[in-house]
């Protein structure tokens, strides 16, 4: 398989778990998904650059959510 294609699965499972459980920590959200760290962060990446993503600071650790 690809590299890119890798980033685009793990880009659509990220966008699925919060389609499906709404904002989450960032590290919660890695810790359900048992992804490999570097390409979950290539997914968020992925994620971001199409607009589809938000990324919040929340005192120490960063929430995430789709975009409207």
């Amino acid at each position: 398989m690809e590299f890119t294609t890798q980033v685009e699965i793990a880009a659509d499972i990220i966008w699925i778990r919060l389609h499906a459980n709404g904002e989450m920590m960032l590290r919660k959200l890695r810790s359900l998904l048992r992804m490999e760290k570097s390409l979950f962060y290539q997914g968020i990446g992925w994620l971001a650059r199409e607009g589809k993503i938000s990324v919040t600071k929340a005192r120490w650790s960063k929430k995430i959510s789709l975009c409207n």
